[in-house]
């Protein structure tokens, strides 16, 4: 991605051999993306031609661990103009967009008062918080990198912020001469990655430098690294390691120097595995008579106490049933007998019979089929399932009633 957005504007040529002045006469921005191996003497030389005389542009891109990391010695080109990139890492300490501590989300670390302002204007992601300072209003990404050390006649561009550790420290050196030689030192490789590009604001700082490396338009004064604030760099103990090696004791350390590396004061030989001890245990088997034999294995024996038991106190309480929902059943009509129901249902069916009007003798008919399905199912002539008409109704009434009548003898 980073080849295809350089090639429309510029000429890209990858170099694989040794420096010389031929190759570099004819490049305006000199890259060294992360090198893994050594420069020699009359590399440098070139390089340093390259800058002084020539006013060529050189960016450099390290990663984290700095040269120890890299086996590389780019530091003691770049220290002969106050730059230095440490063998360190950049973390933040807490969970901010991506997921990985070392990929690091920078906010106000744009300290060059003409750089932030200029990305200000730019259409890219800001933080919509009333800040003291509208420089924290632009987070970048920083993912994978290193502190730098930087001292006159350098400046700085990009430090860590507030927010991310270690507080307050250089990520971008930037020195640059009377003839137009400029030196760009960045502790991260892969700000400029594919995955990282994609941030509006990587892109738009990509640009930037682009432009300041490759143009005369921007020039700084004294006046844009007034307002840098920067931290002291501090060293912490490596705890894992401290943590590893315990030391069984403080007194030989007591009235002896110091030494500059701290892990020489460590008995290495406390926590060694090795056989040397081996014959003098199997000589201790004679002295004392002891047959020596290989260990046998003795199955261990668990016994696994259970608690005492305890008669209980007071019986269990179970959960009472909830009360029937009573107000949605009609308590008369289910509770009351056969008779009082039909005495009941008879008066309804009366009442409403002689209250129609003769034209609607229909309606009546209706409401008598009901009354006799009704009825057939109160005194449980028919099952509640059987839905017959009421002529089959009374032809079964009318049957029972002739099954009870006696004949008459001839």
């Amino acid at each position: 991605m980073l080849h295809r957005k350089l090639k429309a504007h510029w000429t890209v040529e990858q170099s694989d051999v040794e420096l010389k002045h031929d190759r570099l006469v004819r490049t305006k921005i000199f890259v060294l993306a992360g090198p893994q191996d050594r420069f020699t003497e009359e590399e440098f030389e070139v390089l340093k031609e390259y800058v002084d005389q020539w006013g060529g542009s050189l960016l450099v891109l390290l990663g984290e661990g700095g040269e120890q990391e890299f086996n590389t010695n780019v530091n003691f080109f770049l220290e002969q103009y106050g730059i230095y990139i440490n063998n360190d890492n950049v973390v933040r300490p807490h969970y901010y967009k991506n997921f990985h501590p070392k990929e690091c989300i920078v906010g106000g670390g744009v300290v060059c008062e003409s750089m932030w302002r200029h990305l200000l204007k730019l259409d890219i992601e800001k933080v919509d918080y009333d800040f003291s300072d509208e420089k924290y209003k632009i987070h970048f990404q920083y993912p994978y990198g290193a502190t730098l050390n930087v001292s006159e006649p350098a400046n700085v561009l990009l430090t860590t912020g507030p927010v991310v550790y270690p507080f307050n420290r250089p990520l971008a050196g930037y020195y640059s001469n009377v003839k137009g030689g400029k030196i760009l030192a960045l502790g991260s490789g892969y700000i400029w990655h594919d995955k990282y590009l994609q941030d509006k604001t990587n892109d738009a700082m990509l640009e930037y430098v682009l432009q300041l490396l490759g143009s005369s338009e921007i020039s700084y004064t004294h006046l844009d690294f007034n307002d840098v604030e920067l931290n002291d760099n501090k060293h912490f103990t490596d705890l894992a390691f401290l943590a590893d090696m315990p030391k069984a004791c403080l007194v030989d350390s007591i009235g002896t120097e110091m030494p500059a590396d701290f892990k020489q004061m460590f008995d290495m030989s406390l926590c060694s595995l090795s056989n040397r001890l081996l014959k003098d245990v199997i000589d201790t088997y004679e002295q004392l008579h002891v047959h020596y034999e290989p260990l046998k294995i003795i199955k261990p024996q668990f016994e696994i106490p259970l608690p005492p038991l305890q008669l209980a106190t007071f019986p269990p309480i179970f959960s009472e049933p909830p009360a029937p929902p009573l107000e949605l059943y009609d308590l008369d009509e289910t509770f009351s007998p056969a008779r009082s129901q039909l005495a009941h249902l008879t008066g309804q069916c009366l009442q409403a019979m002689q209250s129609k009007e003769p034209a609607r003798r229909g309606l009546n008919l209706r409401e008598l089929e009901n009354y006799v399905k009704e009825c057939a199912r109160i005194t449980a002539i028919v099952r509640d399932q059987q839905d017959l008409p009421a002529r089959e109704i009374l032809n079964i009434v009318a049957r029972q009633i002739s099954s009870y009548m006696p004949y008459a003898e001839d």
